[in-house]
């Protein structure tokens, strides 16, 4: 009997050894990954660099909504910084498709960097509006409505900024708290703004036309609250894996 146990511990023992030993590159192999994906930074700059691009681009069209007659070219300044959106998105692309291990879903990377890029364009649109309306005055309102799109939109470079080292994730998450509390606002203020505007506005040209400038503003806050909430998903996806 004792024999029968001393063999029966040799082949534990022995079994143990395996599983050990099937388990070490395994284990090799996982801090391998965690060290590619958590050391390629190329990504992280490129999303700061989109991020800042959104804030421009709100900050020359509230110039120009100072001033519709566009005395300093706002509106191609604001198609300057389009194009170079654009050209940020294809960069980013290309940098997720050749990292190994990104660090964040690719499809979760994509979906904050399109909505960004839809901040953007919906600018470069706001923009144009004035222009092919003919627009010569800009009421209170569709500036209140600019002001609170620039503010969400500095909110968010400081969310995505941060995403590189992730070391504050609550932070982040208050700062996507605040950006819907903006949108909030936006839709008060447009509500506010479309009733004043069918009262008091006898022209129907005129009329629609502020109609449509309020809706594309307001539109701002909107695309801000959706990159927001791509945010929050990759942060409480990281937290996961903290």
């Amino acid at each position: 009997m004792d024999r029968l146990r001393s063999r029966f511990d040799d082949v534990g023992e022995a079994g143990d050894v395996a599983q050990g030993e099937t388990r070490e590159p395994r284990r090799r192999w996982w801090h391998l990954l965690r060290r590619l994906r958590w050391s390629d930074r190329r990504l992280y700059p490129l999303l700061e660099a989109h991020a800042a691009l959104c804030v421009d681009a709100l900050e020359q069209l509230r110039r120009l909504l100072a001033d519709v007659g566009d005395p300093d070219g706002m509106i191609r300044q604001i198609e300057a910084t389009e194009k170079r959106a654009d050209a940020l998105v294809e960069e980013i692309d290309g940098v997720l498709g050749s990292m190994l291990a990104p660090p964040f879903p690719r499809e979760s990377i994509l979906a904050l960097v399109g909505d960004l890029d839809d901040i953007v364009d919906l600018v470069e649109d706001a923009a144009e509006s004035v222009h092919l309306y003919h627009v010569t005055t800009v009421t209170p309102d569709a500036e209140r409505l600019a002001d609170l799109g620039l503010a969400s939109a500095r909110k968010l470079q400081v969310a995505v900024a941060a995403l590189a080292r992730l070391d504050r994730p609550r932070a982040i998450l208050a700062l996507c708290a605040e950006v819907d509390d903006l949108e909030a606002q936006a839709d008060h203020v447009m509500r506010a703004a479309v009733s004043k505007l069918f009262r008091e506005e006898p022209d129907a040209r005129e009329l629609i036309k502020s109609k449509a400038i309020f809706e594309v503003l307001e539109s701002l806050t909107d695309k801000g609250k959706d990159v927001a909430h791509d945010i929050k998903s990759l942060v409480l996806k990281a937290w996961g894996r903290l």
